[in-house]
Parts: structure tokens; sequence; C-alpha cells
């Protein structure tokens, strides 16, 4: 997912890129309505199951404070909160052609069928998926190698492993800045060597979106023919395809980063294995 030095930046420099060639703005609900048709409001929604699960970005924070922590990230991780800011970015960002583009492909029968599989595997446990597309992926690597190839492709036309890396190391870095800011974790580094840390963790975050990327995706689309695969591909590959993802990315991550920065000032007022 393309993000560089931080995920606010990138909203900025795409509303400056696009805003010369956006059409009259469509309106609120033609957004909703465009999250809906292309699955990216469950993709937005699910962050909350993410976030209330734990570990990931908040470290040790589900273990420490217990349900507290599970009934704040489900508070601060409010799926209409989300989806009100989500659409708040596409109106600002979003040009009417892309968005007709979007709901063109994704409103098309190879498109529903898509949209409801991205949604199943979105609101599936990652233990599944993964145990699963584990055993897919053995198949295909020795019966149908290009199989693997097409979803290395479409991976890379929404964004690619190194952007999505960056994106990640964005999100953790606001969200341990601010965690330091309201004193909800115990260190204290400076910005330069938070960012240093971090980064540090590079290879092994670029190695682990690789490969779970890939078992996501051969789960995901488990049930699609070689023709409808190749379709997708062909179909994400669309330059106009292209700049919808760049921009969805980037909602995305924004959103993501926000409701951490959120979730980080509140853990501060928690208090350990006490409930609320």
């Amino acid at each position: 997912m393309p993000v560089r030095h931080n995920i606010a930046g990138v909203v900025a420099l795409l509303l400056a890129s696009l805003w010369a060639w956006a059409s009259v703005a469509a309106d609120r609900e033609d957004y909703r309505h465009f999250l809906e048709v292309t699955g990216f409001d469950v993709a937005i929604t699910s962050m909350q199951q993410g976030a209330m699960a734990g570990p990931g970005i908040a470290g040790d924070a589900p273990d420490a404070f217990g349900q507290q922590y599970t009934l704040l990230a489900q508070r601060v991780f409010d799926p209409e909160l989300m989806l009100a800011r989500a659409v708040e970015m596409m109106g600002a960002v979003m040009p009417d052609a892309l968005l007709r583009h979007g709901e063109e492909f994704y409103g098309s029968e190879l498109g529903q069928r898509l949209v409801v599989a991205e949604n199943e595997s979105h609101l599936t446990s990652d233990d599944i998926r993964y145990a699963e597309g584990e055993k897919i992926a053995a198949r295909l690597a020795e019966k149908s190698p290009q199989r693997l190839d097409d979803y290395r492709a479409m991976m890379e036309a929404i964004g690619g492993v190194d952007a999505s890396v960056r994106a990640v190391i964005e999100v953790q870095y606001r969200y341990l800045l601010a965690a330091m800011a309201a004193g909800s974790v115990e260190f204290d580094f400076s910005p330069d060597e938070l960012r240093a840390i971090l980064e540090e963790q590079i290879p092994q975050i670029r190695e682990n979106i690789a490969r779970f990327s890939m078992l996501g995706a051969v789960y995901t689309y488990r049930d699609f023919s070689d023709d409808d695969v190749r379709a997708y591909r062909a179909a994400l590959e669309d330059p106009a395809m292209r700049q919808v993802y760049e921009i969805l990315n980037a909602v995305q991550f924004q959103v993501m980063a926000e409701r951490y920065e959120v979730l980080a000032a509140e853990l501060a007022k928690l208090a350990p294995q006490e409930e609320i």
C-alpha cells in the first residue's frame, strides 16, 4: 500500500494531484455506495476485529489490560466512525471518474462474486485462512504455478509488499509516538530513535507481509477459475484501477493510524487487569 513518510502526507499529495481532473464531486451517499459495492466497507470495519484480537500494533496491551482493552478497542475502532472518516477523505481525493471505474468493475457479475469472497475472507480467522492457504499454495506450486504468479501480480497492482511495509511502519510509529506522549508505554525514545528501531524490523515485516498476503490470496480466491483470476488481474493492472487502490490504501491506513493514535492515548487511562 503506497505510503511513504507519513500517511496524512500521502492523502494531501493525492488531493493535489487528482484535483485537477476531478469532476463534480459525488455526495456522501455515492461514496458509501462505492464502499459497499467494492467491499471496501468490510476492509475498513474489520479493523475493529483485528484491533480487539491483539497483540499486533498494540503490543502486550491486550494481555496487560484484559477485558478493559477489548472494550476500549471496540469503542475506539467504531465501524460507523471509521466509515464516516473514510467517506470524508474519499470525498476530498476521489474523482468521479475513478469512483465510477471502480463501481463498474466491482458491480459486474465477476466483481460481485469477488466481493463476496473477499468479505468472507476478511471475516475469517487468520488461523483458518492461513492454514487452508498453506495447503492450497502447496498444491498450486506443484500443479498450477501460473496461478501463484497471477496472485503476485495482483498484489503488486494494488500496492505491493514494499508499500505495505512502509505503511505498517508508519502506523506503528504514529501509535508509539502517541503512546509515549500519553505515558501509556514505559519507554521513551526520540522520534528519530523510534523510527530507527522500527526500521530494523523491516526485513521481518516484509517477509511476513509477502507470505501472509499470498496465503490470504490463495484462500480467498480458491473457488475461482483460472480465467476469473486472469480477468481480475487484468482489471487490477488497469492504470485507473491502480489509482483507485492508491487512494483506498492511503485512506485505509490513515483511518487505521488515527484510530491507533486514539487507542494509545486512551490506554493511559486504564489500570492493568481492572474492569472498566
